[in-house]
């Protein structure tokens, strides 16, 4: 293809041959050095952001969660996974990277770079959601013009820790068993709070009531360590219940109604921590001489863990590890099973989570042997008399 310039002297060249006609029509050397300035581009000045790297952009974007930690959008349990997830994994694979030209081939590699270091699919899924909140931050800043393509991971939704009834009744006896009678406690570094932080093969006897009050009310650990008097309230009536109005966890807001049990349970619980000085509005309900409420679920979280290792039910059907979570899906579980005719948007909601969990990690636990009485019934066949639908006036 031959492509003709303008020159200052208004002469006309061939900018693809070595001669070139002149405007008079002979031939002469074509000038190479006016041909490359003629046809210089000039160098193109890509904007400082566009050329900014993912390290730089990572600690922007820990800078906003720990804004988000302050103004008491996120705990300090997910900050820290935040900051664990990205000096791990994230910043050794992408830190050098021009964020600009992070392409899906790059995302790719970064999954394979995951498999090779035995990174389950469901940590990996959590990552890639990591990694698109950055990007997603580069595009508000205008870095990016899109978010690239992310590859699909499939994992497999394992099915949560829940207990079986004689599960929960074995737990229940051998927190019984173990727990402490109220004894002197010997001045220590650790009797502060009450002697909360002793270290002791026993465990508080609140461990008993906090079971049975998780797996009827469907609150989450959180949930135990913030709870107050002052967020419950008993109603009685035709139906006998505690309505929770607990603080916003995880991002969920709303009452939470138990279960009738749960109302009994409390009432001992607070008689029993009226009797310890304790059960004002403003103390907790469980472990209230812990001021440090982290502390204080770290403690219960300990406790739990003895008794599951006495009860020897320290790992579920399938090899999950139990944890102070297991009691909520247990609650769940057991409406699932024995509720009567309850609906999953109910259930979502008064637990405080969607139909999607409920349906991906506590149906899956359920069998059809397990409502066989449901898949047996029938419904009744009632007699009409045929005049009924009679048409004459």
């Amino acid at each position: 293809m031959i492509i003709n310039y303008t020159s200052s002297s208004n002469n006309l060249h061939a900018a693809n041959d070595d001669c070139a006609h002149d405007s008079y029509g002979k031939f002469r050397p074509f000038d190479h050095k006016t041909s490359n300035s003629a046809f210089k581009l000039s160098k193109v000045n890509h904007p400082a952001s566009t050329l900014e790297t993912f390290s730089t952009l990572a600690e922007k974007a820990l800078d906003r969660e720990i804004q988000k930690h302050i103004a008491g959008d996120i705990t300090k349990q997910t900050l820290g996974m935040f900051k664990s997830r990205l000096r791990a994994m994230l910043l050794p694979y992408f830190g050098e990277f021009i964020v600009s030209e992070i392409r899906y081939e790059d995302i790719a590699g970064f999954i394979n770079y995951l498999y090779e270091h035995d990174i389950k699919p469901v940590t990996i899924k959590q990552y890639l959601g990591l990694l698109r909140r950055i990007l997603v931050l580069a595009l508000e800043k205008e870095i990016i013009l899109k978010v690239p393509l992310f590859p699909k991971i499939k994992a497999k939704s394992i099915p949560r820790g829940s207990f079986t009834c004689s599960e929960y009744r074995k737990i229940l006896s051998t927190s019984r068993a173990i727990a402490s009678s109220d004894q002197y406690i010997i001045t220590s570094h650790r009797s502060t709070s009450g002697g909360a932080y002793i270290k002791r093969e026993t465990v508080p006897q609140e461990m008993t009531w906090l079971i049975q009050f998780m797996v009827n009310s469907f609150v989450r650990p959180v949930d135990i360590k913030l709870i107050q008097h002052k967020h419950i309230e008993t109603i009685i009536g035709n139906n006998t219940y505690l309505r929770l109005n607990l603080p916003k966890t995880k991002g969920h807001t709303g009452q939470i109604v138990t279960l009738r049990s749960a109302k009994f349970i409390y009432d001992r619980l607070k008689r029993y921590q009226l009797a310890r000085g304790y059960g004002s509005p403003n103390d907790y309900l469980f472990l209230p001489e812990a001021k440090d409420r982290q502390g204080a679920i770290q403690l219960i979280s300990n406790h739990f863990r003895k008794i599951l290792a006495a009860s020897r039910l320290s790992k579920g059907q399938e090899g999950q590890t139990r944890t102070l979570y297991s009691l909520r899906h247990t609650a769940i579980t057991f409406r699932l099973l024995y509720g009567k005719g309850i609906d999953l948007l109910t259930l979502a909601r008064n637990a405080r989570t969607s139909v999607e969990m409920i349906e991906r990690f506590y149906s899956s636990n359920l069998t059809a042997e397990m409502n066989i009485e449901m898949l047996q019934s029938k419904r009744t066949t009632v007699n009409v008399p045929r005049t009924q639908f009679s048409l004459s006036p």
